[in-house]
């Protein structure tokens, strides 16, 4: 028998997150072209559990060593009230917007590094506080517990496009300060943290119906302007090296724990780039830049690419249990990705 991720108390993640961000050393992509992005985590009280407990933000703030920082989030989340509290964390929507790669796309808050940003956690911060006018840097609402790793998008051709580097929060009052989205978002999500973990519990297998994936067809990705004419070279390449399946990862989400703007209150200029497309399923197609698909519907989340590969990092860091002893088809919540088309397997 393994564990089951999903049994486990959410403060165990949180304490075990910490303790590595804290001691594990860092791996920064040195590259002209930097963005940040904050993922954000708050623990929620069942209705019928006590007063919520104090962060000691004084005894923490006086020396703001790894150290301390580690023994006043352990103190915190050890406190009986949170013992069954629930994890979650917050995911975006970006709007559609023209010239914006990830347009429509869900993730988290964030974006490109100024000249005037000190650090990449001042980018995070100011770009949440633009974004969703949430205060990062507010210490008696969060504390910031580290960073991950960075995480490149590279082009094709496997250059450089951007590093990105991931500024860890935890919120440390009960009631999460009052958001205000601006146009560049669609929609703000809080999802329990056990939608992840199901993925721990049950993962993915390649072209399984439960594997939801996004096809991408290499021919346009790499020759954009035959993709009308299509000359038989062009048609041959498809044959040959077909599509690559992106894992997309569905979280369930609740409208009471959602902000989702109306119709009516998206700006004229960003209303007009909207196109109606089909849901994300094994047998829709994607555009060579993306601008034909919905990523999220009624109930559901679609997480992939780079928004995805962070998040597998983070719960690879928080699980407080030795991976061995969870699922052993368990690899990564992000795996596997991307796939090869099935017809080009051996087997």
């Amino acid at each position: 028998m393994f564990t089951k991720a999903q049994d486990i108390p959410h403060v165990d993640y949180i304490a075990q997150l910490t303790r590595h961000l804290a001691s594990v050393p860092v791996s920064r992509v040195d590259w002209h072209k930097r963005g940040s992005v904050a993922i954000v985590i708050r623990l929620v009280l069942p209705d019928s559990e006590g007063k919520y407990p104090v962060f000691d933000v004084s005894g923490y703030g006086n020396t703001k060593t790894p150290a301390s920082l580690v023994q006043e989030v352990h103190r915190f989340v050890e406190a009986p009230e949170l013992r069954t509290a629930r994890m979650q964390i917050l995911f975006i929507q970006r709007a559609k917007y023209p010239g914006d790669p990830w347009s429509g796309h869900i993730g988290f808050p964030g974006g490109k590094r100024e000249p005037s940003d000190g650090s990449d956690e001042a980018t995070a911060e100011r770009e949440t506080k633009e974004e969703l006018g949430l205060d990062l840097s507010d210490v008696h609402s969060f504390v910031h517990l580290g960073r991950l790793d960075d995480t490149c998008a590279y082009s094709l051709f496997a250059k450089i496009i951007l590093a990105v580097s991931t500024q860890v929060y935890l919120q440390i009052r009960e009631d999460t300060p009052e958001m205000t989205l601006s146009a560049e978002i669609a929609s703000v999500h809080w999802v329990d943290f056990n939608q992840v973990l199901k993925r721990v519990d049950a993962p993915a297998k390649p072209f399984a119906s439960e594997c939801r994936a996004i096809p991408i067809d290499m021919a346009p990705r790499l020759f954009p302007k035959y993709r009308q004419r299509q000359p038989l070279w062009y048609r041959g390449f498809q044959c040959l090296f077909g599509k690559f399946y992106y894992t997309v990862l569905p979280l369930e989400y609740t409208k009471t724990d959602s902000i989702i703007r109306a119709a009516q209150q998206v700006p004229d200029e960003l209303e007009a780039t909207r196109v109606p497309a089909p849901v994300i399923n094994k047998a829709a197609d994607l555009s060579w830049k993306y601008g034909d698909m919905e990523f999220s519907s009624d109930t559901e989340l679609y997480l992939w690419g780079m928004s995805l590969c962070i998040l597998g990092s983070l719960v690879d860091l928080s699980l407080p249990v030795p991976p061995s002893t969870v699922h052993p088809a368990y690899a990564s919540v992000a795996s596997p990705w991307p796939q090869m088309d099935r017809r080009l397997w051996g087997d």
